[in-house]
């Protein structure tokens, strides 16, 4: 039995110029980074060739079948992909879960991807690089599963860490953000997670942000332009080890995202955003795509309580969380060796 690990993400910066639509002809660039959340990948191999999956998330569950006739279901539709994809036809039982629920804004489709493509590549002898991986998981969501998806979460999960990643038409590149650990710590103690409380399909907001891209709409390449700009501000910033801009920089970036289309924003997250900021935090933004999912607040640790318990009024549950330096990895639980 064999268990795949792989950590969602918390995007800072730069989030819809990784997409191909506008990185091909503008460059993008994002700044995140994977945390302590992970998605859960468990392979049991069987002795018959044929295969079984569940989705504790999604409550699915695909009966024993052969590798010929599985058939993608919600919430096992990456699995089955990326078996059929790697041609993995040894049989096993495979179970997928995740410590956030799925449509969160953190990344955990992709992370689960990435989770399959690494722990399959793994068992088959394949010892492949993060780019690879990160590659095939997006081809994975993009091109098979027709998610309209950009690159930054493929690559945080795969590669793991604190990351600048530029994005170009023929190439991506990851810089780990080099900043004293002091001062990594004390942005993650002025870092605040609050799951808002709803998931969100983000289809149909990515699909519309894809089309205002494609006809070069004014206001989206506008901003888009300017929350790159704020991510190579960021890095900047973080690479002095000044985290003092941090909560500004979120602030002015999550202005710009909410002029990207309409739905990335609603009533109810407006309000507890400005809830937020009166109480004393100094910036912050939706994780994802927008709509729903989790609230990231920037706040000094002298407000936070104050921050927590208007948030907690508000119904939301604040999502405790630290940075994490790894990327994905596969145990073999049978292992007593280790």
């Amino acid at each position: 039995m064999f268990l795949g690990m792989t950590p969602v993400r918390i995007s800072f910066a730069g989030g819809g110029t990784d997409m191909p639509e506008y990185y091909e002809k503008n460059g993008g660039n994002v700044v995140t980074s994977s945390i302590n959340l992970f998605t859960y990948v468990i392979i049991n191999l069987r002795r018959d060739n044929s295969f079984q999956a569940f989705s504790s998330d999604f409550q699915t569950h695909h009966q024993t079948t052969s590798y010929e006739e599985l058939q993608p279901k919600q919430g096992i539709e990456i699995a089955v992909s990326v078996v059929k994809l790697l041609n993995y036809k040894t049989g096993a039982d495979l179970l997928v879960c995740s410590d956030v629920p799925p449509g969160s804004g953190l990344g955990a489709s992709s992370a689960l991807a990435v989770n399959f493509v690494k722990t399959l590549s793994t068992l088959k002898g394949e010892n492949w690089t993060n780019e690879k991986i990160a590659e095939t998981a997006y081809h994975v969501g993009r091109n098979i599963l027709k998610w309209p998806i950009g690159k930054q979460d493929e690559y945080i999960s795969a590669f793991g860490g604190f990351n600048y990643i530029k994005f170009e038409k023929n190439s991506v590149e990851v810089q780990p953000i080099a900043i004293k650990k002091t001062s990594l710590l004390e942005l993650q103690q002025n870092l605040l997670l609050f799951f808002v409380g709803n998931t969100r399909n983000s289809a149909t907001i990515l699909s519309t942000q894809i089309d205002r891209i494609k006809q070069n709409q004014p206001d989206i390449m506008d901003s888009l332009h300017y929350v790159k700009q704020l991510a190579e501000e960021m890095y900047v910033s973080l690479t002095k080890s000044d985290i003092t801009a941090i909560g500004e920089l979120l602030h002015k970036g999550w202005l710009a995202k909410k002029k990207f289309v309409k739905g990335v924003t609603n009533e109810q997250i407006d309000r507890v955003y400005e809830t937020a900021l009166k109480c004393g935090a100094l910036g912050g933004k939706l994780t994802g795509a927008g709509g729903g999912g989790h609230m990231l607040f920037y706040c000094e640790l002298s407000k936070q309580q104050a921050v927590i318990e208007k948030m907690e009024s508000l119904g939301l549950k604040q999502v405790k969380f630290g940075f994490h330096n790894e990327g994905p990895k596969v145990l073999n639980l049978y292992d007593f060796s280790k």
